[in-house]
């Protein structure tokens, strides 16, 4: 794991830092923390998202959770 992540983390707005954790999680449960907090690119992924801002974040059960991330991973993923 490189410096990058901590850095992202400690400029991060408190309301974005929040948004970032919602997403970062539901990586986590879906991948396993280990491999999650060792990924730069969801990282960067979680943080652009939590940038935007203009999507509310998702409500349902973690499953539905877990799937819109999963999606948009499969849209933006790439481009992270």
């Amino acid at each position: 794991m490189t410096i990058m992540i901590p850095t992202i983390m400690m400029a991060m707005e408190p309301h974005t830092k929040i948004r970032y954790d919602f997403a970062m999680s539901s990586f986590s449960r879906m991948y396993g923390v280990k491999s999650i907090s060792a990924s730069e690119s969801h990282s960067r992924f979680c943080k652009k998202w939590a940038d935007t801002g203009d999507e509310n974040p998702p409500s349902g059960t973690l499953t539905e959770v877990d799937f819109y991330f999963r999606d948009l991973w499969g849209i933006w993923g790439e481009y992270i």
